[in-house]
């Protein structure tokens, strides 16, 4: 009742979805200080957001990191990695393998997106403030760029010769839901090119140019550019209102 007629906002929480309506997962805002609690309610998209992918048991997957921005966002994928100890108090060590940059323009939604392939891996604490490496050529590669007009529901994610790889669409529930339910949302992600339709708005028999399977890293930091495009533009905290549970239909290949 605060978030919907005060506008306070919460922790943002986020269903994940096969085709069919199986739960595949769940993202989840950590709950951390009264200071942070308070800070969302001041900076709202400003301020530093940090969020965990889990399975159907609650496991941690992978982690999202988003830094304080004034008018880029970025946002950081995290995973575990393979052969290091945790720490002493029992973290887990986490390598940023990923990166989503908002890239800004006066009215189109630009995004680009990278994969971490330099020599040595970025790592962190969970506990440790985000490391903010400058993306360059020796520490990430860029895989695909989004590049959408004003006032855009969809986004396309293509790769250097322009072809589409992927997409992320904010679903339209009908006008009265999306008036009325105002801490609640759906997007459609696509790991493979959007279906092509004849110009009755029928499915075309005929294949889109490109085709390719998404390697896992990319498919992540698509899920996580679907977070920041949905904190960016859609969300009511971005209107002084609020973000409530989001379930996300998870389209495409596996």
């Amino acid at each position: 009742m605060m978030n919907l007629f005060i506008g306070f906002e919460q922790a943002n929480r986020y269903a994940i979805n096969s085709p069919e309506g199986e739960v595949l997962g769940y993202i989840a805002e950590e709950q951390r200080s009264f200071i942070s609690v308070m800070s969302r309610q001041i900076l709202r998209t400003h301020r530093p957001f940090r969020a965990l992918i889990l399975d159907t048991e609650g496991n941690p997957v992978l982690w999202l990191r988003r830094p304080f921005s004034w008018i880029n966002s970025r946002m950081y994928v995290q995973r575990m990695t393979d052969g290091n100890e945790p720490t002493s108090e029992g973290e887990p060590i986490l390598e940023t393998f990923a990166e989503v940059q908002q890239r800004w323009h006066l009215w189109r939604r630009r995004y680009d997106l990278f994969i971490s392939d330099g020599p040595k891996p970025i790592l962190s604490h969970v506990a440790d403030r985000q490391p903010e490496p400058e993306p360059t050529e020796e520490l990430f590669t860029q895989f695909a760029s989004i590049d959408s007009p004003f006032l855009a529901w969809t986004f396309l994610l293509r790769d250097a010769r322009q072809e589409e790889i992927a997409s992320v669409d904010r679903a339209f529930r009908g006008f009265g839901r999306e008036v009325t339910e105002k801490n609640t949302g759906q997007y459609i992600i696509r790991f493979k090119p959007t279906p092509l339709l004849h110009e009755n708005g029928a499915p075309s028999s005929r294949e889109p140019s490109v085709i390719r399977d998404l390697k896992l890293e990319e498919k992540a930091v698509t899920l996580a550019t679907a977070v920041n495009i949905d904190y960016d533009y859609f969300s009511r905290h971005s209107e002084g209102g609020h973000l409530g549970f989001l379930p996300f239909f998870s389209g495409g290949s596996e």
